[in-house]
């Protein structure tokens, strides 16, 4: 029998039950309402004749997050610098990438001998410095096939020549 009853009391809508307990609170909590002047707000009284203004003082909370503010702000502002250089040298060596994608589709008709000669040049210069010093191995290489970029392109030579002011 306990089980039936359960049953019944449960089939009853909740709802119900919630709205007739906020309607009968509502009815109990009202208030009267007394109308108060303007000149009993506790915003129109005259400040005493005794005061004076007093600076507040930060709290252990506000110098706390003062201090971590000033510690991260360098950081946070070579991050910035450092994000900023590293964005435009992405963005320029992709816009590199492009333009040398686009030069080499279509090569004028001279280029492939005048790499041939710059790439043999700088093969002669590694097979020269082979046994010779570090220096050397860096040096011979990388003059010669200087050089043949020189011969192969003396109008960009001369230009970078002025710029680098060699």
């Amino acid at each position: 029998m306990a089980a039936i009853r359960m049953g019944k009391l449960t089939t009853m809508p909740t709802g119900l039950i919630y709205a007739s307990v906020s309607v009968h609170a509502t009815k109990e909590e009202e208030p009267k309402k007394q109308l108060v002047k303007p000149e009993q707000l506790p915003i129109y009284t005259a400040p005493p004749l005794q005061s004076k203004y007093v600076e507040e003082q930060p709290g252990h909370l506000q110098m706390g997050f003062a201090s971590v503010r000033t510690a991260t702000g360098r950081y946070i502002g070579w991050c910035k610098g450092v994000y900023v250089f590293v964005k435009n040298g992405i963005m320029d060596t992709v816009q590199f990438g492009k333009d040398a994608y686009v030069y080499l589709k279509n090569p004028p008709q001279d280029f492939l001998p005048k790499m041939g000669v710059i790439t043999v040049s700088g093969l002669v210069g590694l097979v020269s410095a082979r046994k010779g010093s570090k220096f050397k191995k860096i040096t011979y290489p990388l003059g010669l096939a200087t050089l043949g970029a020189t011969v192969c392109y003396p109008v960009q030579s001369v230009i970078i020549a002025k710029v680098s002011s060699f």
